[in-house]
């Protein structure tokens, strides 16, 4: 609303024009809403040199919903995924459907900005929030050190440009609000999960876990950084009676950096499973492992892996500036990623990606370009592919990645 040029009273004027200015003003400031709701809907084409049935296929990939809460001390978010496989992406006789929760968490802000999350929620661990840029994620994903959700409690603070968090994961959360419509091509309940854990159906689970991280981000060579540590430690219980009790522990080192236009992903992880015997049992997959390796899965899969790892990560991205035609926002990325494996006789594992990714509006699209070796989704090896590995071990995959997100 303006203010009228010819007027009876340069008072009035003044005075209209203070009141439509105090108006505009307090419509600017209206607080946003404490809970919104946000969703995607993705498809996905795809070649995989080694499958003849998944050679051009366009496919449903996912859907989504999700929440997130924030009243400036209150705070919570969640999210549900629906997936539906063919049987061309399945492998078995039947198509099936299944749901997963990704999070679903509780929080409280407290006056000094920091943090308390309660309920299933991300790992402080690692460069955050993931130590990729494409749709595969890095090797760290496949072994449970990225992109990782469990069930418990996270306190996090920020000091300046110190940040610290630690958390008490009692259980790692299982198959929760998980299910499927045919698990006869799925390995079992508890592999109906977002991130990799161990498997309880091949006789372990993970058990009070602790996480710690801390990362100091700060200006260099006209850029950001931010170079963090962090360490995990945790009980392995047994769900067989055949099998012994143990620990697991994990550290990592971590640097991230944006200079401009470009970006850089380090990190290097050093990972163990200790316990004495075999490390699984026989399951309705995969025969037992010997002390060299455990079962770990998501998504409705599982694989073997090795107990015992080192994973190496080098990510390097660029966006370009400008727009073509009604796209923008375009980033190239190249990612690589390797998993070292300290077990005789076992082939290391590793996955370059490079891909663009752009958007108009509410639509998203990423054009990767994944060469793997030894990786259950990215070669021809599955189940032993992050363990002993196999041969063929090497393959490359298209994928382009078409979501709606609003």
């Amino acid at each position: 609303m303006g203010c009228l040029t010819r007027t009876s009273s340069l008072a009035s004027t003044v005075a209209g024009c203070g009141l439509a200015l105090a108006g505009s003003v307090a419509l600017a400031e209206e607080p946003a809403p404490a809970f919104k709701l946000d969703g995607a809907i993705r498809m996905r084409a795809e070649y995989l040199s080694w499958n003849p049935d998944r050679q051009g296929t366009l496919e449903f990939d996912t859907a989504r919903i999700g929440f997130t809460y924030d009243d400036g001390r209150l705070l919570g978010a969640g999210r549900e995924r629906y997936y539906h496989y063919s049987t061309r992406q399945s492998g078995g006789d039947e198509p099936t459907s299944l749901v997963m929760n990704e999070y679903l968490w509780g929080g409280i802000r407290f006056p000094d900005k920091s943090q308390l999350h309660v309920g299933q929620n991300a790992m402080p661990f690692g460069a955050l929030p993931v130590a990729s840029n494409n749709f595969f994620e890095s090797m760290a994903y496949y072994v449970g050190y990225e992109d990782t959700y469990a069930m418990g409690a996270k306190y996090l603070r920020n000091d300046g440009g110190l940040s610290t968090a630690v958390a008490w994961y009692p259980t790692d959360g299982g198959n929760f609000l998980g299910g499927a419509t045919e698990m006869s091509v799925l390995d079992g309940v508890d592999s109906i999960r977002y991130s990799n854990h161990l498997m309880r159906a091949y006789g372990r689970k993970e058990r009070n876990t602790f996480v710690g991280r801390v990362a100091y981000a700060f200006e260099f060579g006209g850029g950001k950084s931010e170079l963090g540590l962090s360490a995990l430690t945790g009980r392995l219980e047994t769900t067989s009676s055949s099998l012994s009790s143990g620990d697991r522990d994990a550290q990592a080192i971590h640097y991230t950096g944006e200079f401009g236009n470009f970006g850089i992903k380090l990190e290097t992880i050093r990972y163990r499973y200790g316990f004495s015997g075999a490390g699984s049992v026989a399951g309705p997959w995969w025969s037992a492992c010997d002390n060299d390796c455990v079962v770990i899965g998501s998504y409705g899969f599982t694989n073997r892996l090795a107990a015992r790892g080192d994973i190496d990560i080098v990510d390097l991205s660029y966006k370009i500036p400008g727009t073509l035609g009604p796209f923008g926002s375009f980033r190239v990325y190249n990612d690589w990623s390797q998993l070292r494996k300290r077990a005789a006789g076992y082939a290391d594992s590793s996955q370059n990606v490079t891909g663009v990714e752009f958007g108009t509006g509410g639509w998203w699209i990423m054009l990767d370009l994944a060469f793997g070796k030894n990786q259950p989704y990215l070669s021809p090896v599955f189940g032993d592919a992050l363990a002993a590995g196999g041969t063929p071990s090497s393959g490359r995959r298209f994928n382009a990645s078409i979501g709606y997100y609003w």
